[in-house]
């Protein structure tokens, strides 16, 4: 058994040793997510999706329809997005803003069909966190939902529109 004193001596130590390795600055904040992903579709046929992260980049794809084309022949346009972190950080501040959870679009009492649809991603390490939405709910706090998201979606639209196409896909 130790002694009292030699005990509380190295407890103290302990706490010293805790204290000093508290006292510098906290860590720089890293990013919330590892990837952030977004769809729009309209009856089961993509519209746009997008994915980004920090590190990697990502995609925007557009779905062109031909003149004429029967309904469901789209061609989808991918345009690759380099990696950036400050864009990165501007989509997380986005997202930070929706409400946690978010709401139900079942639930709206001013509710418009046909109106476009979709899921938001929220990936990290191997959890990815699922958000569907309807842009048909016309109740005022799900319209302030949708503010941001639309927002995050125009946001990489630019991103998207700015570089030329790096691939087609005929569906």
């Amino acid at each position: 058994m130790i002694p009292a004193r030699p005990l509380l001596a190295l407890g103290l130590a302990s706490l010293a040793a805790c204290a000093s390795a508290q006292d510098g600055p906290p860590p720089p904040p890293g990013p919330d997510w590892d990837m952030i992903a977004f769809e729009v579709k309209s009856w089961g046929v993509p519209i746009v999706q997008w994915q980004f992260s920090p590190q990697y980049g990502g995609v925007w794809t557009e779905a062109t329809h031909a003149e004429g084309a029967p309904f469901g022949d789209y061609t989808l346009e991918f345009h690759a997005l380099e990696a950036d972190v400050d864009r990165y950080i501007a989509l997380e501040r986005l997202m930070r803003t929706l409400p946690t959870p978010a709401p139900e679009s079942d639930q709206c009492e001013n509710f418009m069909t046909d109106q476009p649809y979709g899921t938001l991603r929220l990936t990290r390490g191997a959890t990815t966190t699922e958000i569907a939405w309807n842009a048909g709910c016309m109740d005022d706090h799900y319209v302030a939902f949708m503010a941001p998201l639309r927002e995050a979606d125009q946001l990489v639209r630019s991103w998207g529109e700015a570089v030329p196409v790096t691939r087609t896909e005929s569906r």
